[in-house]
């Protein structure tokens, strides 16, 4: 398996994105790629790469139908950041790839996905979208919000107090 080069470059990140992104962190990337050849064996030298704050997956209920439709299970993993952060990380590789991260990219909340090259000096990140509010028109498969009423009905409000 090929080692890692130690410089990762990234290009085109708006300011705006700047002042949020994840793949601006040092040593995160690098850390997500070397984990994963680690632990899946080697990257191809081009993919795309979409970063997302777990807490957002969560807050959305989990992966929508969709997302889960359009990434391959052995291609998502879960990182933290130095200060303990988890990201979900998806990789997009084949002939679909472009595609299928520009539809998901819209899926997700507080994302950013970047084109990757993978060359013999430096990992290469070039920004292709982000997305700070993900549309939720699409979120039909997600039940309907439980009020109040309904938690005391169930007993499940008492049930954490115990």
């Amino acid at each position: 398996m090929r080692q890692l080069p130690d410089k990762v470059e990234i290009s085109d990140v708006p300011p705006y994105v700047e002042i949020w992104s994840v793949a601006k962190i040092p040593n995160f990337v690098q850390a997500v790629l070397e984990r994963w050849q680690r632990e899946h064996g080697e990257l191809p030298p081009r993919f795309y790469l979409t970063m997302c704050p777990q807490v957002e997956v969560n807050a959305a209920g989990g992966l929508s139908s969709r997302v889960v439709e359009l990434t391959d299970p052995r291609l998502r993993c879960r990182h933290f950041t130095g200060c303990h952060k988890p990201y979900f990380v998806v990789f997009f590789v084949g002939e679909d790839a472009q595609r299928h991260q520009a539809e998901v990219q819209g899926l997700l909340s507080w994302s950013e996905s970047y084109g990757v090259e993978i060359g013999s000096d430096a990992v290469r990140l070039a920004f292709v979208d982000a997305t700070e509010e993900a549309d939720d028109e699409d979120r039909d498969d997600l039940p309907a919000p439980r009020t109040l009423r309904d938690l005391l009905a169930t007993g499940e409000i008492v049930s954490i107090l115990e």
